[in-house]
């Protein structure tokens, strides 16, 4: 019972353990320059051979314990506080009776008083540093030949300090208690609010997952009947089975099969970019230094032509990336510089400029460029600018790259006006 006594005595917050550390670290040299300059002002005074070394070496000693950061220490710091500030306090006493109750030695009894006091955070510890120090100095008052008017202003201005940290004990007490209600009060709410942001990250986890599975089922079950209608009509809008039927290529009926071919293609490419889309949940864990020059120039060499040309300004990095997410990246937007240009000779520069943390990618193209308005627009979901029937996109692409990306913990962004190309961003952590 007694040592969890002195365990509850001496435990102290982190703050107070900060606080008490740097006053007694203070402390040290204090007493060594407080006490050499008494000295030098009057030398008649009595002093205890290496008592200043012997009290410096003291609060150094046990200002700086925090910093080893020892259980021990940071349980009973406001023990060792107690018992550094006790031994003190009886020695400046002592020295005080022993110098006749010099003003030097008062007043540095007193400061210690005030100081230990402020120092403490248990009721016990301040009771007893206050009543020991009231009767040591009563004692010495009382066994020394000392003027009735000396004693009396001695002991008057002792028991007011007395009664005076009973008042800030009390008060520190309340305050002390109140912000203990409130840290309860605070913990209990946070630990509910973890509980709930905990069950709602799981149900958050599970609906992703039956969204990603419901996303590759769906997807998959409908690929095989639109490839089924897509067969359907490729065979009968193939040349010999109209002519057989006598069907003429520029009829309505031939024009109508047509457009049913081509809506197949479009779902067919729909439901691989919800596929690809809705799979990119989470960072791939498959990521490792990718040689990006070496992956861009097996894209340009697929997307090149007579009419387009791509060509890389600076020799392309290696970064720590997956390889399929970063292909899709550079595909997605180089095909996207492509589709939508209204040049008949496509240019396409791609480049890349270094910086402190990371590598900023960049692709740039000579088409009709997009309006300010619209730069947002396009990183979202299925959000196309065109509606042209010639451009096969669905507006998935660049949603898909801005997710890669930022996934990451990367960045994309465009540059661009209308009537003068656009560059598309992105930025990649160095490896």
């Amino acid at each position: 019972m007694i040592w969890r006594f002195l365990k509850d005595a001496g435990k102290l917050e982190a703050f107070e353990i900060k606080n008490n550390s740097i006053v007694l670290s203070l402390l040290g040299p204090g007493v060594y320059i407080y006490s050499l300059l008494i000295y030098h002002f009057n030398p008649s005074l009595v002093e205890v051979p290496y008592a200043r070394e012997f009290f410096t070496i003291l609060f150094l000693g046990v200002g700086l314990s925090p910093m080893i950061k020892n259980k021990f220490v940071l349980e009973y710091y406001g023990l060792l506080t107690f018992l550094t500030m006790f031994v003190f306090e009886h020695y400046l006493i002592y020295m005080m009776a022993l110098n006749n109750f010099s003003l030097d030695y008062l007043l540095g009894a007193y400061i210690a008083t005030f100081g230990g006091v402020l120092m403490l955070s248990n009721r016990w510890l301040i009771v007893l540093f206050s009543t020991f120090q009231l009767l040591h100095m009563a004692y010495q008052v009382e066994t020394n030949n000392v003027d009735l008017v000396t004693e009396g202003a001695i002991l008057i201005s002792i028991t007011t300090i007395f009664v005076f940290s009973f008042i800030i004990l009390n008060g520190a007490m309340q305050y002390r208690k109140g912000l203990e209600q409130v840290n309860s009060q605070l913990e209990s709410k946070i630990k509910e609010r973890t509980k709930d942001l905990e069950k709602r990250a799981k149900e958050l986890y599970e609906r992703n997952k039956d969204l990603e599975e419901f996303a590759y089922v769906v997807s998959h079950d409908l690929k095989r009947p639109l490839r089924n209608i897509h067969t359907l009509a490729e065979w009968v809008t193939s040349k010999e089975l109209l002519e057989e039927n006598c069907v003429e290529e520029d009829s309505e009926m031939h024009e109508n099969l047509f457009i049913i071919k081509e809506q197949v293609t479009q779902m067919d490419m729909l439901i691989n970019g919800i596929l690809n889309y809705s799979l990119q949940m989470e960072k791939e864990k498959g990521m490792n230094k990718v040689n990006v020059d070496s992956l861009v120039r097996r894209i340009i060499m697929v997307n090149s032509s007579e009419n387009c040309t791509i060509e890389i300004k600076n020799k392309l990095p290696e970064v720590y990336f997956n390889e399929s997410q970063l292909l899709q990246v550079f595909q997605n937007l180089i095909q996207n510089a492509i589709k939508h240009n209204d040049k008949d000779n496509v240019h396409i520069d791609i480049d890349v400029k270094e910086g402190v943390n990371d590598y900023v990618f960049s692709i740039s193209d000579n088409g009709p460029g997009i309006e300010e308005k619209y730069h947002q627009k396009i990183f979202q979901l299925f959000q196309k600018l065109e509606l042209q029937a010639h451009v096969d996109s669905i507006g998935i692409g660049l949603a898909l790259v801005k997710k890669i990306i930022e996934r990451n913990d990367g960045k994309v962004w465009l540059e661009s006006k209308k009537g003068e190309g656009t560059t598309f961003f992105f930025m990649v952590a160095k490896p």
